[in-house]
């Protein structure tokens, strides 16, 4: 397989892997309930301010960078947490926000597991927030060459209505990550290590 084949194939991989991750890991923090993965949400595009906050975190290793972030709403997280007979506290949107940030934190943080399963240690953020219409200055123009770049965002349903992933990678290396499943991790869930 030449090098553009296999960067090839390590984007799709990627992008298959982020969005797994990403569902798993919403449906587990939302009580188990179902999610649904939209991969190409209708009248909208990747760049486009899609809600009021971002939460995100950033993930680095010496393959790859990313920036994995999730828009949302205060008021449909709100909506979803009363549903669950939240206290009055926990409702405020400060409060919202660090929920919010916590999944983003989750989501980072199973990404991070299935690399450390391939034996490729991960580094993440902290999680972070931000306001929705900074999603104009993001610039998730792909690119090939000593660094290969892209974007992707996908839209989840389940019990919070319907928020939106995206994700800018940079490939640092051509090594082929196309082997990086998030199948690996989903294998052990439930299974407990006794020291």
């Amino acid at each position: 397989m030449d090098a553009e084949a296999i960067t090839q194939a390590s984007v799709e991989s990627l992008r298959k892997l982020l969005r797994d991750a990403s569902v798993v890991q919403a449906s587990q923090y939302f009580d188990g309930q179902d999610v649904t993965l939209i991969s190409e949400p209708p009248d909208h595009q990747l760049g486009q301010v899609l809600a009021r906050y971002i939460a995100m975190v950033l993930l680095t290793c010496e393959e790859l960078r990313i920036v994995f972030k999730v828009h949302f709403n205060p008021e449909q997280i709100r909506a979803y947490r009363q549903t669950k007979r939240a206290a009055d506290t926990d409702l405020t949107d400060k409060q919202l926000v660090d929920f919010m940030k916590e999944l983003s934190n989750q989501m980072g943080g199973r990404v991070c597991r299935i690399f450390d399963a391939h034996q490729i240690s991960m580094g993440m953020s902290v999680p972070l927030c931000t306001r929705g219409i900074y999603e104009i200055y993001a610039d998730y123009q792909a690119k090939t060459g000593a660094i290969t770049k892209f974007g992707d965002f996908w839209r989840l349903e389940g019990p919070f209505d319907g928020i939106y992933c995206s994700c800018y990678v940079e490939l640092l290396s051509k090594n082929d990550l196309s082997g990086i499943k998030a199948e690996d991790e989903e294998a052990q869930e439930g299974e407990l290590d006794f020291l």
